[in-house]
């Protein structure tokens, strides 16, 4: 067998280094593509936080104040008292001897739409005063009545056993200082007594007792 020759051995030697040398050059490449990759790569997103709304307090109701209306009805003869509290309504009519209703229902939109037993009261009002119609016991009334406060305005004592008797009572304070009320004692009517508007007290049937004013 033929030796080879120093020629052969070189080229030999040198085709082996060329061919690490290509592994050694595509290895570096490698390892900086991959170096470049992990720089490169985005990192995981991370999840938005959203912050709760502010919590708003609840509305608070504002406190209406009562408004409270009296006067005659047009051309005299009896009185009308009505207090609007909020969406609701009560009045009264009252000719001081043996005729009166009390009356209640809604008050909407500045609208009265009332009802009695032995009536109806239908009307309006403002701040200023109300005014409307009354039908009591098959009588018809209007009415123009002005805005008042207290110690003006509408008493009532209802339900209440006094001396033995099972009393119920109505007044109208009138701002001239006029009263126009009945009692009704087991079921009779008579003209109300006199009330103290400062204090509320009245005398009935021998017996002083606080009446309240309605509103």
């Amino acid at each position: 067998m033929a030796r080879k020759g120093p020629l052969f051995t070189l080229l030999g030697g040198g085709a082996l280094a060329a061919v690490l040398l290509a592994a050694s050059v595509n290895a570096a490449a490698g390892d900086d593509d991959e170096q470049q990759n992990v720089a490169g790569a985005t990192p995981p997103t991370q999840a938005a936080t959203t912050a709760p709304p502010p919590t708003t307090p609840p509305a608070v109701a504002e406190e209406v104040e009562p408004l409270t209306y009296v006067g005659y009805i047009d051309g005299g003869g009896a009185s009308v008292a009505i207090v609007v509290n909020g969406t609701e309504a009560v009045a009264y009519v009252c000719n001081g001897s043996e005729i009166e209703a009390w009356f209640n229902g809604p008050a909407v939109n500045q609208e009265l739409l009332l009802e009695a037993e032995n009536g109806e009261l239908i009307g309006s009002f403002d701040d200023a005063g109300a005014e409307g119609e009354t039908i009591v016991d098959g009588q018809t009334w209007t009415f123009h009545i002005e805005h008042v406060e207290a110690p003006e305005g509408l008493y009532r004592f209802a339900d209440t056993v006094v001396g033995g008797a099972e009393v119920e009572g109505g007044w109208i304070v009138l701002p001239d200082g006029t009263q126009v009320g009945i009692t009704t004692v087991d079921g009779v009517p008579r003209p109300a007594p006199p009330l103290d508007p400062r204090t509320g007290e009245v005398v009935l049937e021998g017996t002083t007792v606080t009446v309240d004013r309605v509103g």
